[in-house]
């Protein structure tokens, strides 16, 4: 069966003035189906590179230009199956 398809969603939670690290919400949108995975707060850079890497398995260029317009507040990166590593790591 091949993995649900949609959108990795990530915002930054935290106001331009805090202190970093700064505090990310990352969820997944599916895009055919009703069903819709959990909604997970990350702490920091290292995190959301860790998730992309890993459970969305973005290239390094990839990686750093997601990072970067997360900083600036979102980035929705499309295409995404929804893997089980992707999946537990939303839990």
């Amino acid at each position: 069966m091949e993995p649900i398809q949609g959108s990795l969603r990530v915002i930054r939670i935290s106001p331009d003035t805090a202190s970093e690290p700064w505090k990310y919400r990352v969820g997944f949108a599916p895009y055919a189906t009703s069903e819709r995975p959990p909604i997970r707060d990350i702490v920091g850079d290292d995190q959301l590179e860790r998730i992309l890497r890993l459970a969305v398995r973005l290239s390094e260029d990839a990686i750093r230009e997601s990072v970067h317009r997360a900083r600036q507040g979102y980035v929705v990166i499309d295409n995404v199956p929804l893997t089980e590593e992707l999946n537990e790591v939303l839990r």
